[in-house]
């Protein structure tokens, strides 16, 4: 497992897997933890495609998946995934 601190970025953990791009979100809401991933998804298109933000959001509707993390202890938990190969630029 290998961790890099990149500076100037979106501002947001993200992890690059085997599968493609996780971004996550947390909350006490299940609907807030999926909001806030989302969220740092939208940033990450931005970032690395240099998308606008109405583009990223549309890119995002059809290419990226969310999924639930936790749903224990109080805090709620969500994920979204960008498959790699899922946006041509």
């Amino acid at each position: 497992l290998t961790f890099d601190l990149v500076q100037g970025t979106f501002g947001s953990p993200a992890a690059k897997t085997p599968e493609g791009w996780v971004t996550f979100g947390y909350s006490e809401s299940l609907t807030d933890a999926a909001y806030m991933a989302l969220n740092n998804m939208v940033r990450l298109l931005m970032y690395l495609y240099g998308f606008e933000r109405r583009e990223a959001l549309t890119a995002a509707s059809v290419a990226v998946d969310m999924r639930v993390t936790q749903i224990v202890n109080g805090v709620r938990g969500a994920h979204a995934v960008l498959p790699y190969g899922s946006i041509l630029r």
